[in-house]
């Protein structure tokens, strides 16, 4: 007999997810964490970062108004770790009530239904095991890290003061939400990226604006480039970059690898009950997140779908009701909204230009300005691209930048998948006529 209906390794927004929602379908559950429950979004992640951020936009804010207190950094710094910690402590807690059995360690994968804890040589059993390992920060080539002067994101989360001067390699939402940080409590910051855009977005016209927004608050930004050398030296970090004509240097007290992130799917034993991988390690999932083995599932970064705790969450309650004989839906990854919570703030829902096109639709763009309801200092109004179908003017996806971006970003997001028209959607954004 087994031990669970259901075992799930790893506890950040996917394993916890899960777990609760299992618990509260009445399944017995098992989760195994190796470090601190939530993982590295509530740990070292999304709720510390958003946390720092805000105490990072009210420098701005503060700093033009009279006789106002200045915002220090480490003081920031234990407000955000205070947050992290008591929202851990609410999911514990949350956990418990949902009898959830908590394992502090690392599993190892023995059979389709059974795994050990590496540290304790203990067995677990259950008819069904989910996988939610999550993901890590990737390595580049000749940067490694030193846990001193050229750091990681969770290195650099564990930063008591900001640095002098930093080099962040990588203009992804992680590195440009770091830039915004650093940039609003002093730090001279440079920003190196490989492609010809920032924050990961094929539209050059939004590209090219945020780039404008964060060179106008003096932060630098090369892209088009790429890293040839980082080394310590006594005056600091030396990094080398440039393009096929040139070749630049510049110095640093810290250097931040923000090059995104690689699946924890090694050592978990999946080649020995040969689960099935692709694209990178990433595990193989079908449309209820169960793999080519029917009683394991994948959910999260792990899988290589979306890399976001929403998403992650999303494929975590299908994979539950999957387990539990429940009737489940299709998850359209496209349309959940990714956000970027960086100085200049920037949603997209749905198809990019590109994807629609590749997919054969004939395109049409609308672009208009979106004023923000409660205009603050420094906060610009927003705009956004709507991309859609030119003859049924069905709207396929949109993409916000300015205002209050990645709060609005869910009437679109909620609009699109309803079918809604462009001037519906408008309507919407606009707050009626």
């Amino acid at each position: 007999m087994s031990d669970y209906d259901l075992i799930i390794l790893g506890g950040g927004p996917g394993g916890y997810a899960a777990a609760v929602r299992a618990g509260r379908l009445g399944l017995k559950t098992a989760l195994v964490e190796k470090e601190l429950v939530g993982g590295t979004c509530i740990n070292w992640g999304c709720v510390p970062t958003k946390a720092l951020l805000r105490y990072a936009k009210a420098v701005r804010s503060r700093s033009t108004a009279d006789g106002a207190p200045p915002v220090e950094y480490s003081a920031a710094h234990a407000q955000s770790s205070k947050i992290a910690v008591e929202r851990r402590e609410r999911l514990e807690a949350l956990l418990k009530a949902c009898q959830v059995a908590l394992y502090s360690g690392k599993a190892h994968l023995l059979s389709d239904e059974e795994v050990r804890m590496d540290r304790t040589g203990d067995r677990l059993s259950a008819r069904n095991i989910i996988i939610a390992t999550g993901s890590a920060p990737r390595q580049i080539p000749g940067a490694e890290w030193d846990g001193v002067n050229i750091i990681n994101t969770r290195q650099a989360l564990a930063l008591r003061e900001a640095p002098s001067s930093a080099v962040i390699v990588g203009s992804g939402s992680t590195g440009m939400e770091f830039a915004t940080i650093w940039n609003r409590f002093g730090t001279k910051v440079t920003v190196l990226e490989m492609m010809p855009t920032i924050l990961g977005t094929d539209d050059a016209a939004m590209s090219s604006e945020a780039a404008a927004h964060f060179r106008e608050v003096g932060v630098h930004i090369q892209t088009g480039v790429t890293v040839d050398g980082i080394s310590s030296t006594p005056a600091g970090v030396e990094v080398k970059f440039g393009d096929a004509h040139s070749e630049e240097t510049v110095l640093a007290d810290k250097v931040l690898i923000a090059a995104g992130i690689i699946p924890n799917s090694d050592n978990l034993g999946l080649e020995a009950l040969e689960v099935e991988l692709e694209c990178g390690n990433h595990i193989r999932i079908d449309r209820q997140m169960r793999t080519n083995i029917p009683s394991i599932y994948a959910v999260g970064d792990v899988t290589g779908k979306l890399p976001l705790a929403f998403a992650a969450t999303e494929q975590a309650m299908i994979a539950v009701e999957a387990i539990a004989g429940h009737d489940t839906r299709d998850l359209v990854y496209e349309n959940i909204p990714r956000c970027v919570y960086s100085d200049i703030e920037m949603a997209t829902v749905g198809l990019t230009e590109k994807q629609a096109r590749e997919r054969g639709y004939p395109v049409t763009i609308v672009r208009e300005a979106i004023p923000a309801r409660a205009p603050a200092p420094g906060k610009s109004d927003g705009s956004i691209k709507l991309i859609a179908h030119e003859t049924t003017q069905k709207v396929l996806g949109a993409a916000m930048l300015g205002g209050d971006a990645t709060g609005q970003i869910a009437v679109p997001a909620r609009m699109i998948s309803l079918g809604v028209t462009v001037p519906e959607l408008l309507d919407v954004v606009r707050g009626g006529r």
